[in-house]
């Protein structure tokens, strides 16, 4: 006889052994300790203990869900609720049980007071991913719902739509060179006085001006945050006469040899030269000299930059959609 409850403590170990056999082994997501999946999931500002649901056959975990929010200082309807997953032992699936705990799971959120749900990196709880084929090229976070993954085709099946899409990419640095027709192209542009080059306040001026310019100021903060570290990480500029006309970076390697990549951009300016090609590609090689071992990063389907990430040999490796649902 099945059960459906709000999770225990005493449930953990078998979720986590659940996780582990039917998501960890099968798909993209790291795997979980005890430990590590309270981190995760419980020891949390956001998390509340009626947004994560088991399943039971007798006393065994067979499915559960979590669901989750963040109020960000707004009023609930303003803000969505999120389903972070819903997974179903193999033996178990195609029972209803996954339908079950979405209702159940949707019916928390609106007693929360939430209008609708959005599935995407905005979540509280955010799962780590590896590349398919490497050895633990990971990214940090996943942007939204793995397309083609059981939890996408539960979702979509029960009025979930595309609200977007995000597309990874990957590089092994380890076998980046830098092509003969990048390094022309290059000294074609500096001829015209455009050169790419690493950002020194004493040389170069220009960002509040090149970011009035973009409207971005996504790019802005990220920039200026690193600016204004202790000691900040190299940024990657096209220059004109110490005039700044596009950024990319900045360089940074994590622990784990991933290169990282706050954002690309060329100003109107100097557009249709292909600065913004090259500068990545001399990004992606000073990553590589950073002692960088790959590179991985998205973006959505319809942004122009993913002709740049192609362009230096990056490639897709997983797509992500970006699901909706109104309450």
């Amino acid at each position: 006889m099945l059960k459906y409850r709000l999770m225990e403590d005493s449930d953990i170990p078998s979720i986590v052994n659940l996780w582990n056999k039917e998501v960890a082994s099968k798909t993209i997501y790291e795997s979980f300790d005890t430990e590590s999946f309270k981190n995760k999931f419980i020891n949390i500002p956001t998390f509340d203990k009626e947004g994560f649901i088991v399943c039971l056959d007798n006393d065994e975990v067979v499915a559960f869900g979590n669901a989750n929010y963040n109020n960000r200082g707004l009023t609930p309807s303003e803000t969505p609720g999120y389903i972070t997953c819903i997974f179903v032992k193999e033996e178990y699936q195609r029972k209803r049980i996954g339908t079950t705990i979405l209702k159940m799971l949707e019916d928390f959120l609106r007693n929360k007071g939430k209008t609708y749900v959005r599935c995407f990196y905005q979540n509280p709880v955010n799962f780590k991913w590896y590349v398919p084929g490497y050895d633990h090229h990971e990214h940090m976070g996943a942007p939204a719902v793995l397309i083609n993954s059981p939890f996408y085709f539960l979702l979509s099946s029960l009025g979930y739509y595309m609200n977007g899409q995000q597309d990874a990419f990957h590089i092994d640095l380890t076998k980046y060179e830098m092509q003969e027709e990048i390094v022309n192209k290059i000294k074609e542009n500096e001829k015209d006085g455009y050169h790419i080059t690493i950002y020194d306040k004493n040389r170069h001026h220009g960002f509040k001006e090149f970011f009035d310019d973009l409207g971005n100021e996504g790019f802005r903060n990220s920039i200026n945050y690193n600016l204004n570290r202790e000691n900040p990480r190299p940024i990657v500029i096209v220059e004109k006469n110490g005039e700044i006309l596009g950024f990319t970076g900045p360089i940074h390697t994590e622990d784990s040899g991933r290169s990282s990549l706050s954002g690309v951009a060329i100003s109107p300016k100097c557009r249709g030269r292909g600065l913004g090609k090259t500068m990545f590609c001399y990004f992606v090689q000073k990553s590589k000299e950073n002692g960088g071992k790959f590179m991985t990063l998205f973006t959505g389907s319809e942004n122009k930059a993913r002709n740049i990430y192609l362009y230096a040999g990056l490639h897709i490796v997983a797509s992500f959609a970006i699901l909706r649902k109104e309450l």
